[in-house]
C-alpha cells in the first residue's frame, strides 16, 4: 500500500515544533490537525519562509500551509492526476499520506523508453561560499527546492531539506559549502529514465544532476510529469 502514516501536530505548536519533528521523523510534511478538523499541511516550504522571515515562533494556526488534497482511495492514477492538477507533491488518503517519491517508487519504470535529457532543466547554480540566507532567498523567490552549488563544474546540491534540517545548528552566514557531500549524484544525459531512476531512489535524494554541456538536473516532479503521461 502507497504512503506513510500521518504525522501530525496540533494548530497550536509552534513552526519550530513542527521544524523539530521534521528532522527526528525524517519527514518534509506535517498534517496540521485538531481532532476531526484538518487545517492543512505545513512542509519545508513553509518552513524556509518562516526561517527566512525569523517567524518560527508564531503558532501553526497562523503559519503558512497547504491546503489538504484528499483522495478517497489508493487509486495510482487519481493521485497522480491530483498532484499534477494541484501543482503539490503530496495527496491525503485515509490515515496516509502519499508523495511523490512513494508514487516514483511504486510505479512500473519498464513502461518508459525516454531519456534523462528529455526531462531535464537548467539549474540555478550558486557558488560554494554563498551565505545560507541568500540561498534560502532565492530558493523563495524562485519556488525552486534544489540549488546547484558550483562553480565551474558541480560540486553538489543544496535541498530544502538540507536547510530546514540543519535550522538551529548551522546559522544563515554559513556558507553553503557545508552542504557539499562527498560523492555528487549525476547521470549522463543519454542514460535511460529506468537508470537514473534506480540510482536516485537508491541514493535516497530529490535531485540529480545531470551531466551536459550546461548544469541541468531533474527532481521527482519532473518524474510525476512522466508518469502521468503514462498512465
Amino acid at each position: 500500500m502507497l504512503g506513510e502514516e500521518q504525522i501530525s501536530l496540533s494548530s497550536s505548536a509552534f513552526v519550530s515544533d513542527a521544524i523539530f519533528f521534521m528532522k527526528r521523523n525524517n519527514i518534509r510534511r506535517i498534517v496540521v490537525r485538531d481532532n476531526q478538523e484538518t487545517y492543512g499541511v505545513f512542509t519545508v516550504d513553509e518552513a524556509l519562509h518562516h526561517i527566512l522571515e525569523g517567524t518560527v515562533d508564531i503558532k501553526l494556526i497562523e503559519a503558512r500551509k497547504k491546503k489538504p488534497i484528499a483522495e478517497e482511495d489508493f487509486d495510482l492514477k487519481r493521485i497522480v492526476s491530483r498532484m499534477v492538477k494541484e501543482n503539490s507533491d503530496f495527496v491525503l488518503v485515509d490515515k496516509k499520506i502519499v508523495t511523490e517519491k512513494d508514487v516514483v517508487k511504486s510505479f512500473d519504470w519498464d513502461l518508459v523508453d525516454e531519456v534523462v535529457s528529455s526531462i531535464s532543466n537548467e539549474g540555478i547554480v550558486i557558488p560554494p561560499y554563498t551565505r545560507l540566507f541568500t540561498a534560502i532567498e532565492i530558493m523563495v523567490k524562485k519556488g525552486v527546492r534544489h540549488l546547484v552549488i558550483g562553480e565551474k563544474e558541480p560540486m553538489g546540491v543544496l535541498s530544502a531539506r538540507d536547510v530546514v534540517f540543519s535550522y538551529g545548528e548551522i546559522g544563515l552566514n554559513a556558507e553553503t559549502s557545508s552542504f557539499i557531500q562527498p560523492s555528487l549524484v549525476s547521470v549522463s544525459g543519454d542514460m535511460k529514465l529506468r537508470e537514473a531512476v534506480k540510482i536516485m531512489l537508491s541514493r535516497n535524494v530529490g535531485a540529480v544532476i545531470v551531466r551536459e554541456d550546461q548544469v541541468k538536473l531533474f527532481t521527482l516532479r519532473d518524474l510525476i510529469k512522466v508518469i502521468s503521461k503514462h498512465m
